[in-house]
C-alpha cells in the first residue's frame, strides 16, 4: 500500500505525462494525454499530445506566403497562447526560441523555426501544436490528489509513447500508467 501511495505523491516535473482519468476526467479533457513542458513553484505548462486540431498547416502557411511540405497536422496544445505555434521535437535540432524539456526532447516556438523547417531542416521527430495548457500549482495538485482525481501522473513515459500517433495514445498511456503502478506496487 505504501508504494501505490508513493504514486499518488510523486512531483509533477518537465517530461512527465497526465493521462485523463478513465472515470474522473472533465469532458473537456476526457482521454486526453498532456506532455509536461515546464513545472515551477509558479505554473505548469503542458502540451495536449493527442487532440488533432481541425487546422491545415498548409492552409495557415499560404496565407503568410510560405510553401509548406512538411505535415499539415496541427495539435491543440491547450486553452492558453492559442496564436502560438508550438513545436515539440526531437532534440536534435534548435531554434533561436529553443527550451530543452526532458526526456530528450526540446520545444520551440518563433519565426526562424518556420523558416528553417520551409527549407527542410527539421528535427528528427516532431509535433506541431497550437496553444497550451497551464495550471498554478494549487490547482494541478487537486486535480490530482482528489478523491477523484481528473488525471493519472506517469513520471517517466517512453519516448515511444510520447511519439505515438494519437489514435491509441490515450489507451496505451493508460497500460503504461498501469505498468508503472504494478512495478512500483510489487
Amino acid at each position: 500500500m505504501e508504494k501505490v501511495q508513493k504514486q499518488a505523491e510523486m512531483q509533477v516535473s518537465s517530461g512527465s505525462l497526465l493521462i485523463a482519468h478513465p472515470v474522473h476526467a472533465d469532458k473537456e479533457n476526457r482521454k486526453h494525454v498532456v506532455y509536461i513542458t515546464e513545472s515551477t513553484s509558479q505554473s505548469t505548462m503542458g502540451l495536449t499530445l493527442n487532440n488533432l486540431s481541425r487546422h491545415d498547416l498548409r492552409v495557415l502557411m499560404e496565407r503568410k506566403g510560405i510553401e509548406w511540405y512538411g505535415p499539415s497536422e496541427v495539435y491543440l496544445g491547450g486553452e492558453y497562447n492559442k496564436h502560438a505555434l508550438i513545436m515539440l521535437h526531437s532534440d536534435d535540432w534548435y531554434s533561436s526560441n529553443t527550451m530543452d524539456v526532458n526526456n530528450n526532447l526540446a520545444l520551440s516556438s518563433d519565426g526562424l523555426m518556420i523558416e528553417k523547417m520551409e527549407m527542410g531542416n527539421t528535427p528528427e521527430w516532431y509535433r506541431l501544436f497550437v496553444g497550451c495548457k497551464g495550471w498554478e500549482p494549487s490547482d494541478l495538485g487537486r486535480e490530482l490528489k482528489s478523491k477523484k482525481p481528473k488525471w493519472l501522473l506517469l513520471a517517466k513515459p517512453s519516448q515511444v509513447l510520447i511519439e505515438l500517433s494519437d489514435e491509441n495514445l490515450w489507451q496505451n498511456a493508460i497500460t503504461e500508467y498501469s505498468q508503472d503502478v504494478f512495478a512500483n506496487y510489487i
